[in-house]
C-alpha cells in the first residue's frame, strides 16, 4: 500500500478554487484566512510576491479549463512550489470528509485541506513551447471528434442537409492536416522533441499522434518508473481484494487522451508490431477476453517506450524494460 506522507501543520499550504474572472484563496496554516483575488496578469504577479512572505509548502490549484494557467504562470515565474490537481479528487476528499456544500470559500479550503493530507508535491510548469504545442494537440483531438459526430450524422441526415454536413467535413479535414503539419513542423524545430520524436517512432505501430501525445502530456516519460506511467495513463491493473475474497483486477483513471490515443495504436501494434501481436495472441490463448489482452498489451507497449526514451535506445524486439 502507497504512503502518503501529510505536510506538517507548522508549514502554511495554500489552497485555492479558480474561476473565469476571480481566486478564491485559503492558507492553511498558524493563521488561517480567507481572500480573493481577480484572475488578471497584473494582480497575480501582486499576489505571487504576498504568497512569497508566506513561504508555504505548496500551492495547490484545481485545473480549471486553462483559466487556472495564469496563475500557474505567475506562480512558475516567482519560483514557488505549486501543483495543479484533478477536481474530481478534490470532491471526492470533500464527500469523504462530510462536506456536501459547495461554494468558492468552501472549495478553496477543501483543496488546502486535500494538498496538506495527500502530501501533494510541487510540480514544474511546462514551457510555453510545450504548453503551445499541447494546445495544438488538444486542438487536433477535438477537429477529429468534430469530424466523427459529422459523419454519424451524414449517415441519416436528409438530402438538403447532406451538402452543408459534407462541406464541413472537408473544412475539418483540411484544418486536421494544417494542425499535424503545424505540430510536426515544432518537433522538428526542437533537437530534443526531435529525438523523442524518432525513437518512439522506431516502434512498429506508433505513429505521430502517440508520439506528440506522449511529448506534450507525459514529458516526465523518461524519470517516471513502468508501474507509475502505466499507473498515470490508466493500464496499470488494480486490486479489488477484501476478507477473503480476490475480486477482478481493474484498471481506472489516469489521463484519457492518452489512454485512447495509446489504445488505437495498441490495435495497430497486435497486426505489425512483432512482440505486442506475439503477446496480445498469447494471452488470446491462455483465454482472457479481446479487450483485457488489448490493455495489457497497450500497459506493454506504454512501458516499452518508457524504457527506450529513459535509456535512449530506438526499437529493438528484445529490449530490456528496466
Amino acid at each position: 500500500m502507497k504512503k502518503v506522507e501529510t505536510i506538517s501543520v507548522e508549514h502554511n499550504v495554500i489552497g485555492i478554487d479558480v474561476s473565469k474572472d476571480e481566486l478564491a484563496i485559503f492558507v492553511d496554516g498558524p493563521s488561517e484566512r480567507h481572500f480573493t483575488c481577480p484572475n488578471k496578469p497584473k494582480d497575480l504577479k501582486r499576489l505571487a510576491r504576498d504568497f512569497k512572505r508566506l513561504n508555504p509548502a505548496v500551492i495547490v490549484l484545481e485545473a480549471t479549463g486553462g483559466y487556472e494557467t495564469a496563475a500557474a504562470i505567475a506562480l512558475a515565474e516567482a519560483e514557488l512550489p505549486f501543483a495543479i490537481v484533478f477536481p474530481r479528487r478534490v470532491r471526492q476528499f470533500a464527500l469523504g470528509l462530510g462536506m456536501n456544500a459547495k461554494t468558492d470559500d468552501i472549495d478553496a479550503r477543501v483543496i488546502a485541506y486535500y494538498g496538506r493530507t495527500a502530501g501533494i508535491k510541487s510540480v514544474p510548469l511546462k514551457s510555453k513551447e510545450l504548453r503551445e504545442l499541447e494546445a495544438l494537440t488538444n486542438r487536433r483531438s477535438q477537429l477529429i471528434e468534430m469530424r466523427l459526430s459529422e459523419q454519424n450524422r451524414l449517415d441519416t441526415a436528409y438530402r438538403s442537409a447532406q451538402k452543408s454536413i459534407q462541406q464541413h467535413i472537408r473544412f475539418l479535414e483540411r484544418q486536421i492536416k494544417d494542425t499535424d503539419t503545424e505540430i510536426d513542423r515544432r518537433i522538428k524545430e526542437s533537437e530534443t522533441w526531435k529525438q523523442t520524436d524518432l525513437l518512439l517512432q522506431s516502434v512498429p505501430g506508433v505513429g505521430p499522434t502517440l508520439s506528440s501525445t506522449l511529448i506534450t502530456d507525459r514529458p516526465e516519460l523518461r524519470i517516471l518508473s513502468n508501474r507509475q506511467i502505466a499507473a498515470v495513463v490508466g493500464v496499470a491493473p488494480f486490486a479489488r481484494d477484501t476478507g477473503k475474497s480476490s475480486g477482478k483486477r481493474f484498471c481506472k483513471g489516469g489521463r484519457n487522451q492518452i489512454r485512447r490515443v495509446l489504445y488505437m495504436a495498441t490495435i495497430a501494434a497486435t497486426r505489425f508490431n512483432p512482440v505486442i501481436k506475439e503477446h496480445y495472441q498469447n494471452l488470446c490463448d491462455r483465454g482472457k477476453r479481446k479487450k483485457v489482452a488489448l490493455i495489457a498489451c497497450a500497459r506493454k507497449l506504454l512501458v516499452t517506450l518508457n524504457a527506450m526514451i529513459r535509456n535512449n535506445r530506438a526499437w529493438q524486439e528484445k529490449l530490456e524494460l528496466t
